[in-house]
């Protein structure tokens, strides 16, 4: 919920020093294939006192975000004298990790379209978005877009369904081309800050309306993107059901039940319906703004618990949430408050390999936030590598990667699962895709339901690389998950591992060393 007035709030993980196992030689070409010739390589999970230990893992359309605001015929703000705002959305960016700190890796991007709301959008407009969305692209940002005509300070447009689909239209291969730097396209338009309430013609009370509308939107998705809407009854009015398995949830007022705007909780109607989606698909909330932000009534002030609140979240598989709502009040609660490993695990979360153990094996607390922050939807760990180098002289490697997903959600963007093998520089010698889906990497058990809690289930990628005539000396295995759309511009999966190389987006998972 944007508001009119918000007072000014007084990345990657680093590279990791932690050894792979030595180097394995080829046996000679006599030596017979057979179980014994796998190499093993164990790999642990990051621990905080590991290099850049308590650091963020970004990783591309998952985690907490901040939220941004423009006014498409200028790049203007919306909301008057707000400060932490500028035409160069990446200088915005700026200005939001000093103002909230760091932690983000996405950014809601309300895009207002007050002025064209029923007429065409003039090139000079869509350029504007484009170079919004370039500027996030250069800070490694992603977006979760949304259009939008009314924004609670302007009186409301009288927009139209066909307005709206001309306008999608005209956006669609806008977002196609920066798709990269897209998470999710929510549905928007419709009503004050596009959620779907209020708007001039409540076209959001009229299945038909509502039906054409999401049809337009989903058939402009870019391929393997997702769009939300707020609640399930607007998702229940939806009348061409082929389109559904692309439309998930936003959650606006994220209280765990308190107040009067958040629905997602047991005993509602539609927490059904929250939960069988949120399997599949994409997942974002806010909290409101709290009364240091805003004084509008929906303000709350009431420190949200990070316990309860990661359980609701870990149980409707949430993949991002806001760290610019309730940003005095409950967020640096959630800084302070320590977090154990049996809090954790008493709580039915997950618990990745090592995260509240130092070195040593001896405990250690983390915080709610950081818990959170590196949690919210996937997080890709890998557990051991085997290779058979007694087949390299033949020119193929056999490789087998055991992952688990020890965050809150599956992966919900098709992306390829390769292996990769590298030379002694680090250049790509031969990739094989494994056809694995990442998407089956299934998390744990939902906290606040029957499911099993026993943790998440290991996954087996397997695939068999072929090793060129005459590669000789030191190589590295490596599993790749980049971006299927932009593989040299899009942002690719770094596992959650201390003992995982990160070479140009690979994860290296064993040195071999060939024909010797």
């Amino acid at each position: 919920m944007p508001i009119e007035r918000r007072r000014l709030l007084t990345t990657a993980l680093g590279a990791t020093a932690a050894a792979l196992a030595p180097l394995a030689t080829a046996p000679s070409a006599s030596a017979a294939p057979s179980a014994a010739a796998w190499h093993r390589v164990p790999h642990r999970g990051i621990r905080p006192d590991d290099p850049a230990g308590r650091a963020p893992l970004a990783n591309p359309r998952r985690g907490f975000r901040y939220e941004m605001s423009y006014n498409a015929v200028d790049l203007t703000s919306p909301w008057p004298n707000e400060q932490d705002h500028s035409p160069d959305s990446a200088r915005t960016l700026d200005l939001l990790e000093r103002e909230y700190g760091p932690g983000a890796n996405l950014t809601q991007l309300y895009f207002y379209l007050w002025d064209f709301a029923t007429s065409t959008i003039p090139p000079s407009a869509l350029d504007n978005i484009e170079s919004v969305l370039r500027g996030l692209r250069r800070k490694g940002y992603a977006a979760v877009l949304r259009f939008v005509y009314d924004d609670g300070v302007r009186e409301n447009r009288r927009y139209t369904v066909q307005d709206i689909q001309r306008h999608i239209g005209q956006l669609a291969p806008v977002v196609a081309r920066n798709s990269d730097v897209v998470a999710v396209w929510q549905a928007g338009f419709l009503g004050t800050w596009g959620e779907w309430h209020g708007s001039h013609y409540a076209h959001e009370t009229y299945p038909d309306a509502v039906t054409a509308i999401m049809t337009s939107l989903v058939e402009a998705l870019p391929p393997g993107l997702h769009t939300q809407v707020r609640y399930a009854e607007k998702r229940d009015m939806i009348t061409n059901r082929a389109i559904l398995d692309r439309v998930g949830f936003h959650n606006d007022y994220v209280t765990l039940g308190e107040g009067e705007w958040d629905y997602y909780v047991p005993g509602n109607p539609g927490w059904p319906s929250y939960l069988d989606v949120s399997q599949t698909r994409m997942m974002d909330g806010e909290m409101p703004w709290d009364k240091g932000q805003s004084a509008d009534p929906y303000a709350w002030s009431t420190v949200i618990p990070g316990v309860a609140a990661a359980r609701r979240l870990q149980t409707l598989r949430f993949d991002s949430l806001s760290l610019v709502h309730n940003a005095t009040v409950t967020i640096p609660a959630w800084k302070t408050a320590e977090l154990t490993e049996r809090q954790t695990t008493d709580a039915l979360l997950p618990v990745s390999d090592g995260y509240f153990r130092g070195r040593d094996g001896r405990p250690v607390a983390r915080t709610q936030f950081e818990y959170l922050r590196d949690h919210l939807g996937y997080r890709i760990e890998v557990r051991e590598a085997r290779h058979d180098l007694s087949a390299a002289r033949r020119g193929r490697l056999p490789v087998q990667v055991d992952v688990v997903n020890r965050g809150f959600a599956a992966p919900k963007h098709p992306r390829p699962v390769r292996l990769v093998l590298l030379d002694a520089d680090g250049r790509t010698v031969t990739s094989a895709d494994t056809r694995a889906d990442w998407r089956d990497w299934r998390p744990q058990g939902r906290a606040e339901t029957g499911d099993d809690h026993s943790g998440p289930a290991v996954a087996t990628v397997s695939g068999e690389l072929t090793v060129p005539a005459g590669a000789r000396g030191p190589h590295r295995v490596g599993l790749a998950l980049p971006d299927p759309a932009f593989p040299g511009r899009g942002r690719a999966v770094r596992c959650a591992n201390a003992s995982v190389e990160w070479v140009e987006g690979v994860n290296v998972i064993a040195k071999v060393r060939l024909g010797g």
